[in-house]
């Protein structure tokens, strides 16, 4: 059986930050495309689903970094 070849460089802590920070990222990305705007003062600087896209980049960095409490 061949292995993935990933290897952990953060202790397991950072990976559950990671992951903290992901999901509230996605969170916060998800909330924010639902809301409607129709001032564009208003216009928020990072749009909703570049937050879902990096939530979820951290979410996986961060579980793959948690593989070490398997062993």
């Amino acid at each position: 059986m061949k292995s993935l070849n990933i290897d952990i460089i953060f202790p397991w802590e950072v990976g559950l930050f990671f992951i903290i920070i992901g999901l509230v990222l996605i969170i916060f990305g998800v909330r924010q495309s639902k809301l409607v705007v129709e001032d564009f003062d208003k216009i928020p600087l990072i749009k909703p689903t570049t937050k879902i896209f990096f939530g979820s980049i951290a979410l996986i960095f961060g579980s793959i970094q948690m593989l070490s409490l398997l062993n």
